[in-house]
């Protein structure tokens, strides 16, 4: 009877603690899931260069300091226009559930060191000259924004040549010079190609062909007049 009764008792001893244990692993992998997720931001290398250049020995001057703590701001500058961008879109895929949670915590984990960076940027310019810290992102962002416009100025020349690829290519299906292809709609394409009927004189005009012109009758004094 004893041993009837071990038997049933061990099996479900056995089964308890193998189902602590492994509720216990899966426990502590979702746990490091949780917080080993893939930052939303690359490396902030502005970031490294200040705080290098400020644990420098010999120490670097003081310019260079605000100088690499003005190109950290800018940096700072170009993660809120992102963190606006994404901020927005990500809500909208949020409510429709095109995007888990694991993402929305990947954003706020962002925006929370975002703000942490923004505060030790501002703290650390107070530090060289008392209310710094208010202006340096006025200053950041006009700097953003000249690298933004010089960025788009130099693309220029770019799309241009892919313009002119794509040109290229327009005026070799055509079959024809590459100054005939027009840079507008196709309608006009297939009008320089010969595919459409063009608007010149070899275009007979409706209202000179099918109507014809109209004879006067002749008046009828001077035909009395004659007789």
């Amino acid at each position: 009877m004893a041993t009837s009764l071990a038997v049933p008792i061990a099996y479900i001893t056995v089964l308890v603690t193998a189902m602590a244990i492994f509720s216990r692993i899966y426990r502590r992998r979702r746990a490091a899931e949780k917080t080993s997720f893939e930052p939303w931001f690359p490396a902030h290398p502005a970031r490294d260069i200040y705080i290098t250049l400020l644990s420098a020995n010999p120490p670097v001057p003081e310019s260079m300091l605000k100088s690499a703590l003005l190109v950290r701001a800018t940096a700072d500058v170009k993660r809120i226009w992102r963190i606006k961008e994404d901020k927005q879109a990500l809500a909208s895929l949020h409510q429709r559930g095109l995007v888990g949670d694991d993402t929305m915590a990947r954003f706020a984990a962002a925006e929370k060191e975002l703000e942490a960076e923004i505060v030790d940027v501002v703290s650390e310019a107070n530090t060289f000259r008392n209310g710094w810290g208010s202006m340096i992102f006025a200053t950041a962002s006009e700097m953003a924004h000249s690298e933004k416009t010089r960025d788009t100025v130099i693309s220029v020349g770019r799309a241009r040549q892919l313009e002119e690829k794509r040109m290229e290519k327009r005026a070799k299906l055509l079959g024809i010079p590459m100054h005939q292809v027009p840079a507008t709609s196709m309608a006009e394409v297939q009008a320089v190609a010969g595919s459409a009927p063009s608007s010149g004189a070899a275009t007979p005009n409706k209202s000179q062909s099918n109507t014809p012109k109209k004879v006067s009758p002749p008046n009828s004094r001077k035909v009395s007049a004659a007789k």
